[in-house]
């Protein structure tokens, strides 16, 4: 399992930012010609109530005899396994796992992912960028999913490549999709309705235990350097928008409002973005601030309502650690505010 240190952590950080902007050219895959004349053609409709969704109406052709189906997806039609058993993914690793599939190849896995446990026997390609061709044809896979399109381009004469834009896609039409690749549509209409209820349980201890009258703020980095996160990514996405907590007022009119992503600040002004409070996002090397004046000074930090999340746990976007965050999240404010009484 990877371990993230200082330099690491600013190439991670670097890289999702790229990914970000690189995932918006995530458009067309390649499609597949079926080479039968005895299709026999199966249309699934969406639900009249999301019309509106980026998962277009789900046209899937089987054919008989040859094993393959074709399935639609936002970025053209795509010949696929009837039943995928070995699949490669990138990043939304988690996604892939929670229906039901150990994937045979995976970009790397950072110490404390929610999943952490379950890839110790599949094969870790490296970064994405970094994904040899070779190496992931030993793997032998029947099914690829990337998140950027050059690698649709790069790995289609392995086998079938879809490009997920897990930055433009919903959690449920991101799953939706996943779903249908694998041919395992009920496994993720009940993901789904399970994420849900998980979110609006926490909710509720939340709300029995008052955090719709606290802030939370969400933290990452040292002396030199402070971010503070937003609700775009990662844990400020899962407090903020999945869960409904309130960010201080600094955060609320200097981040969010104006949909960013996170913002560096200075030591000398960080106590203007803490909340009643404060998440921050841990890995090894970090800055040791528990004798540092400003940080001390911080009411959350005094009150002892101050939480160290593994950068691991809180890096993932897929359903399986969203899952996990909101559980950590939910528990760790509740246990915090217990002890502070």
């Amino acid at each position: 399992m990877k371990k993230v240190s200082i330099i690491k952590r600013i190439s991670i950080i670097s890289s999702l930012l790229f990914m970000l902007v690189i995932l918006s050219a995530c458009k067309s895959a390649s499609s597949r010609d079926s080479g039968t004349g005895t299709d026999t053609v199966v249309i699934e409709k969406a639900d009249d109530t999301k019309s509106d969704s980026k998962i277009e109406d789900t046209e899937t052709t089987e054919q008989e005899g040859t094993g393959t189906r074709i399935v639609s997806t936002p970025n053209g039609d795509i010949e696929v396994p009837n039943h995928p058993k070995r699949i490669a993914v990138q990043y939304i690793i988690g996604d892939v796992i929670e229906l039901g599939v150990i994937p045979v190849g995976i970009s790397e896995v950072y110490e404390g992912a929610a999943y952490s446990e379950l890839v110790t026997e599949t094969e870790d390609l490296g970064h994405h960028a970094e994904w040899d061709p070779e190496s992931l044809m030993e793997l032998e896979p029947d099914l690829i999913l990337v998140i950027v399109q050059e690698d649709v381009d790069k790995f289609s004469k392995i086998a079938p490549t879809v490009c997920i834009a897990y930055d433009e896609l919903s959690m449920e039409e991101r799953i939706s999709l996943i779903g249908d690749l694998l041919n395992k549509k009920d496994e993720a209409a009940n993901a789904i309705n399970e994420y849900y209820a998980n979110l609006e349980k926490a909710k509720k201890k939340l709300t029995e235990a008052g955090f719709q009258e606290y802030t939370i703020s969400i933290f990452e980095g040292g002396l030199s350097n402070m971010t503070v996160m937003g609700d775009k990514f990662g844990t400020g996405a899962i407090a903020y928008k999945s869960l409904g907590l309130k960010a201080p007022e600094k955060v609320q009119s200097d981040i969010i409002e104006k949909d960013g992503f996170r913002e560096s600040v200075s030591f000398e002004v960080l106590t203007e973005f803490a909340g009643d409070f404060i998440i921050r996002n841990s890995y090894e090397g970090m800055d040791d601030l528990t004798q540092n004046e400003i940080w001390n000074s911080i009411p959350a930090i005094k009150n002892n309502r101050f939480i160290n999340m593994e950068f691991g746990l809180s890096f993932y976007t897929d359903i399986y650690s969203a899952n996990a965050q909101i559980n950590f999240v939910t528990e760790a404010l509740i246990n915090a505010v217990n002890e502070s009484k």
